[in-house]
């Protein structure tokens, strides 16, 4: 770790929930980054609750801000860089993104709905991503990659559904993988924090009589330290 790394605060960037799980979930995945990396930590939210991410930056100087965001959607394209903009110094990595950690909790989490150390292929036909969604084309194509990797690393098809916006729904999914014989399904949630989302996915695929849902993946350590990778780059590309 350079020195320059060791004063540079780092500041997570998140959506912002009503649910004090989720937001307990945040501040535990920002905490655990900021203890890998020994820098002074903290959150701000873009959405939903406090503090707002813009009244975080005033307060910090010289920050490197990594958004706590599986995709590059609106709020990771407009809201993170215009709150950004009311500081002097920051710099804003990507979003989460495809990364092996990413693939890494999903694979966990998954394995640990199915309880056994069998392959998941023995357990499965068929798992449906389930993901918050974007209205941008570009943050839905990310998380196709995300699929892509995810059928890849386990070994069983994987379609994309959309608990919000354009694209197809869980229902619609689910429906899809048993129209071609898969009847053995899980919901994969590509979510990072318990709220309204995790709700509606363990809802809908209650509904639709899968194995089961997975949790979110923010409390995972394979996603702190995905977050301190991210900071840890943008410092380096910074000196």
């Amino acid at each position: 770790m350079t020195a320059l790394a060791t004063r540079r605060p780092l500041v997570v960037a998140a959506h912002g929930t009503a649910s004090a799980a989720g937001r307990a979930v945040v501040e535990e995945c920002a905490a655990r980054a900021g203890e890998l990396l020994g820098v002074p930590t903290s959150v701000g939210y873009v959405d939903v609750c406090e503090p707002e991410l813009v009244d975080v930056l005033r307060r910090t100087t010289r920050p490197v801000v990594v958004p706590l965001f599986l995709a590059s959607g609106y709020h990771v394209r407009h809201d993170v860089p215009a709150a950004l903009a009311e500081t002097s110094g920051g710099v804003v990595t990507d979003a989460l993104g495809s990364a092996e950690a990413v693939i890494e909790a999903l694979v966990s989490r998954l394995r640990e709905l199915l309880g056994t150390g069998r392959p998941p292929a023995e357990h499965l036909d068929g798992i449906v991503l389930a993901s918050a969604g974007s209205s941008q084309a570009s943050a839905r194509g990310e998380v196709a990659d995300v699929a892509d990797l995810l059928a890849e690393r386990v070994r069983v098809p994987v379609s994309v559904a959309y608990l919000s916006g354009p694209g197809p729904t869980v229902e619609e999914v689910c429906a899809a993988h048993r129209s071609q014989g898969r009847s053995r399904l899980a919901v994969v949630t590509h979510l990072l924090a318990p709220g309204v989302f995790l709700d509606r996915a363990r809802r809908l695929g209650t509904q639709a009589g899968v194995v089961g849902v997975t949790d979110a993946l923010g409390s995972h350590p394979a996603i702190s330290m995905r977050v301190a990778g991210r900071y840890t780059a943008a410092v380096s590309a910074s000196v």
